[in-house]
């Protein structure tokens, strides 16, 4: 929505809304969407749809009321409901009318779960945002097993069972009723995607254009944009599933788009930020703000240059699956563990750490580093007490021992700067924010 300007806490709006959500569109919503789009929009979403209850039908309300019930500001309304139009469960239209400012949501269902699955963007999105056993179990409890094959139906037909008397009065109604309205999948943009670069790609070979239909083009546009591929990678890929007799095959496309990224980056997961994740924090936010909105998946893809290792994988596997700790705790946490390990990421150090924070019921990355501080300040009043034991009452420590203890701890500064020398190439975590920087270095004097 970019009518920014338009939108006052005494702007009109109205909810359309011709269906109503089963028990499988809640099981839906709860299992694939909230993950991807976050608390607060699937807040906003599940509001409106249940505030049309107590609203007459296409009844006029005011913004004022969405701020006050849900304690929002306009602001994180409007970024609330990018979401949720991008995602496909809201559309937004404006009056044209000068002078009226009225906004109209059009709520819409959620996809089934086959078509959820079967749409690359989300099903790829979801599982960069849950990790692999989160996603497989919910792909395993949202599958029903088919009809066996051998089986005749036998089923009645209206016509055998059903008798009616003419009425020359009667006529079919016409009017618009209630009825199922579901999601087109993600807004999608075709000109996201040059097809006339493509086509003149494919000059010369046997894809001809006619076999581009709209499904096929937003397809390719889905591609594009999740493996990272320009025109001449989609030419490659289409050369691989096309043939004259059937033309492209959808499925045999998304296998080979795969596949040609897992050539070019390895079996690296695609990463996934919205467009508000993806600007570099600034103004009053901090970095570790900015950790609470990276998913754990994205963070490790960074850390390790986009060449998580198995190891790595499992960790962030098994943090997700086992703790209910949030993501900003888990990125501060598992950076916390890269430093103090010198760039290792041993699983039973890391689990230990997260099940105490989770019993301390941290929730953001700036409690998670707020607890590593009160650590420090802990460890360094004990190493305060072991220095001052040989002083008795009222007395100093003496000097050769002041003296000792410098030289010893310079040694062990020195010999840590050589190890870490030695592990090799140097990677992005929290040193690049200062004052986490100065945290790690005081962690390597003990």
């Amino acid at each position: 929505m970019k009518f920014n300007e338009r939108l006052k806490p005494n702007t009109e709006f109205i909810v359309y809304q011709p269906g109503t959500l089963s028990d499988d569109n809640y099981e839906v919503l709860n299992a694939l969407y909230l993950p991807v789009i976050g608390t607060e929009a699937f807040g906003i979403y599940l509001y409106l749809f249940e505030s049309t209850k107590v609203y007459d039908k296409l009844a006029v309300r005011f913004h004022r009321e969405l701020m006050d019930e849900l304690s929002l500001n306009l602001s994180d309304f409007e970024t609330s409901l990018d979401k949720l139009e991008a995602i496909g469960l809201v559309r937004t239209y404006v009056s044209n009318k000068e002078h009226d400012d009225l906004f109209v949501y059009r709520l819409l269902q959620p996809l089934t779960p086959e078509m959820y699955f079967k749409d690359p963007m989300l099903s790829m999105y979801l599982y960069s945002q849950v990790g692999s056993a989160k996603f497989n179990d919910k792909k395993d409890r949202l599958t029903y097993p088919e009809l066996p094959g051998d089986l005749t139906e036998v089923t009645k037909k209206f016509t055998e069972v059903f008798y009616h008397a003419r009425d020359a009065k009667f006529r079919t109604p016409d009017e618009h009723f209630k009825q199922n309205d579901v999601s087109r999948g993600p807004s999608i943009d075709l000109d996201d995607f040059d097809f006339e670069v493509l086509y003149t790609h494919l000059k010369g070979t046997r894809i001809d254009k006619q076999f581009f239909t709209k499904e096929v083009k937003k397809l390719v546009v889905q591609l594009s944009q999740l493996f990272k591929l320009n025109a001449y990678d989609i030419k490659q890929i289409l050369l691989q599933s096309s043939s004259p007799q059937f033309g492209i095959d959808k499925e045999r496309l998304k296998t080979e788009a795969r596949k040609y990224y897992q050539k070019e980056y390895g079996e690296v997961i695609p990463s996934f930020t919205t467009a508000e994740e993806a600007v570099r924090p600034s103004g009053d936010e901090s970095y570790l703000d900015s950790l609470d909105k990276v998913s754990p998946l994205d963070r490790i893809n960074d850390l390790r240059n986009y060449k998580p290792s198995e190891n790595d994988l499992k960790v962030v596997t098994e943090l997700i699956v086992k703790t209910g700790l949030e993501n900003g705790v888990l990125n501060v946490l598992m950076e916390y563990a890269i430093q103090m390990k010198e760039g290792d990421l041993p699983l039973r150090y890391v689990m230990t750490i997260a099940e105490n924070w989770e019993k301390e019921g941290y929730r953001t990355a700036a409690e998670a580093y707020q607890s590593i501080m009160e650590f420090r300040e802990a460890q360094e009043e004990k190493r305060r007490k072991r220095q001052f034991k040989y002083a008795g009452p009222g007395e100093e420590q003496p000097a050769w021992l002041k003296e000792k203890t410098g030289t010893k701890e310079n040694r062990q500064g020195t010999s840590k700067t050589k190890n870490t020398k030695k592990t090799g190439e140097q990677m992005k975590t929290l040193k690049d924010d200062e004052d986490f920087s100065k945290l790690i270095n005081k962690f390597r004097e003990n």
